[in-house]
């Protein structure tokens, strides 16, 4: 979850009235858009962050039930703190779970002493069966760490990734470090991570000949196929919706916005194994930057990521995109990346948490083997 840094700023508390807690509704966007950029967030254009909501295919189901969010009113009526909140289904031993993403966690700092009221309503929604927080940043941390428990799998604070623009990549490194002539520079600088990158990385396989790699403008019919598959094959893992619906309901933003690849291996007319690349450029950092968000096989003797990463390298040289990244090493099914990107990088939080409203499923996701955690969880990847 995003968080503001006026969530925890220090200082003496505020001598004001405390605000009123309610929930949000749509029609407080304009004021909490502008809370979010005030404070660093970024916000959407309305359609798109009504569409989060309205465009869930569980959102009938759910109606007016489920909150939206929370927002903080001082006694003028004016937003000062909001916390808003995204329902998502997850498929768990047969069962349908309905899982709370929280999402903008954000406080004036005149009433950043009540910040916590937000969380505390997040944490007790009625409705929901987990809280899956994939984008908790270091100022929310403690917090928590104190609600809920890091995800078991994977190195969540771990980045590996290749580099695909050179020059480009050379020349944000160096700004990043205050180097004057940065541009000058960053030619025979890309020129050196070229030659050691070409001289130690190890080329990828192509696909099987039986496999034919392509790309996908949207999602089919083919993933509902694969989908029920999916559950099939892994019915003891926590897994989110990735029928056709959800997957078009998740990275709507992204794909009206041509930020979103989709790499598909099909044998025959079956689809066998896909792979999702988002841009994610960093606000401030590194811009030109792809990462892997979600890799789903249904092959149990063949792993068709290296021939997926293959193309997903090449589009990356051609679109000139600096890198292509995945957060999260360590996963078993990720080894191909883990193995053969030739660079990490570290982030100095854990950004994944979870917690189970059911004593007993909270200790079940307590093992590492029910995991098949990504980006694709949470709102990490809505944007």
């Amino acid at each position: 979850m995003a968080v503001s840094s006026q969530a925890f700023a220090t200082g003496k508390s505020s001598a004001l009235p405390p605000p009123n807690l309610r929930p949000a509704r749509f029609d407080d966007y304009a004021q909490i858009a502008r809370l979010e950029k005030t404070h660093g967030l970024e916000s959407q254009p309305l359609e798109d962050w009504k569409g989060i909501w309205t465009g869930n295919p569980i959102w009938q189901r759910l109606g007016e039930n489920w909150p939206i969010g929370w927002v903080l009113e001082d006694n003028a009526g004016r937003i000062v703190g909001s916390m808003m909140n995204v329902p998502s289904l997850y498929k768990y031993c047969g069962r349908d779970f309905i899982s709370a993403n929280g999402r903008g966690w954000v406080v004036s700092p005149d009433y950043r002493g009540v910040a916590l009221w937000l969380m505390g309503e997040y944490f007790n929604q009625q409705n929901a069966e987990l809280f899956i927080n994939t984008t908790v940043g270091p100022l929310a941390q403690q917090t928590f760490g104190q609600l809920a428990s890091r995800v078991p799998a994977g190195d969540w604070q771990t980045i590996a990734y290749w580099i695909t623009g050179y020059r480009g990549f050379a020349e944000k490194s160096l700004q990043s470090f205050g180097i004057p002539a940065r541009q000058l520079l960053s030619y025979p600088a890309g020129a050196a991570l070229w030659v050691k990158d070409a001289l130690s990385t190890k080329a990828l396989p192509d696909a099987p000949k039986a496999v034919a790699i392509g790309r996908a403008e949207h999602f089919d019919d083919r993933f509902d196929a694969f989908w029920e598959e999916l559950v099939r094959q892994n019915p003891h893992k926590l897994l989110a919706a990735r029928d056709s619906r959800s997957l078009s309901w998740h990275y709507a933003i992204p794909m009206r916005r041509k930020r979103l690849w989709i790499f598909t291996a099909s044998r025959g007319e079956s689809l066998r194994a896909y792979c999702v690349v988002k841009r994610h450029d960093e606000p401030n950092g590194l811009r030109n930057r792809m990462r892997l968000v979600d890799y789903q096989s249904l092959e149990t003797d063949v792993d068709l990521l290296p021939a997926l990463l293959k193309t997903s390298l090449e589009r990356c040289t051609v679109e000139k995109m600096f890198v292509l990244e995945h957060l999260g090493y360590g996963l078993p099914k990720m080894k191909a990346f883990d193995g053969l990107a030739p660079h990490r990088k570290k982030l100095d939080y854990w950004p994944f948490y979870y917690y189970a409203a059911d004593p007993q499923i909270n200790s079940q996701l307590a093992s590492t083997d029910v995991w098949d955690p990504s980006v694709f969880d949470g709102d990490a990847s809505f944007e």
